[in-house]
């Protein structure tokens, strides 16, 4: 069963001779269990930069599942060790990224939890970034 609860997200995203990028968010959502997994859904806000597009977190024991939709579309997987390529389509087109999950904790239950994620980001087999998300359900 579906039930609202808060969302907080802390998001940092280290580019390659650059400063960091920090978005630190809490926002309404909702969250609910579907066989093995627990889905976390909320909307994107100007914060994110996302305005307009629904974000849908797919947690799983050993993986996670970012779903966008909206203005920004896109499909991303994590999981340990193990690199996943998928399309992000933009506004200004479709580009082809690769992520890696470094580390992945997760810590969910019917009440809701928490999960970090570490992750590289590669466009065209070239790492653009190191990302840390921490994403807590309550």
């Amino acid at each position: 069963m579906k039930r609202d609860v808060m969302i907080t997200v802390d998001s940092k995203q280290e580019h390659l001779n650059e400063d960091a990028e920090v978005v630190n968010f809490i926002t309404e959502g909702t969250y609910y269990k579907k066989e093995n997994a627990y889905y976390i859904t909320y909307a994107e806000s100007a914060v994110t930069g996302l305005d307009g597009t629904t974000t849908t977190l797919k947690v799983s024991p050993d993986s996670i599942t970012l779903i966008r939709h909206g203005n920004v579309s896109s499909l991303m997987v994590f999981e340990k060790g193990r690199k996943h390529t998928s399309g992000y389509n933009t506004e200004f087109g479709m580009i082809e990224v690769g992520v890696i999950a470094r580390k992945l904790n997760v810590e969910m239950n019917d009440n809701g939890g928490k999960f970090n994620l570490e992750y590289i980001i590669e466009v065209n087999n070239h790492v653009t970034s190191l990302t840390t998300l921490s994403v807590k359900v309550q």
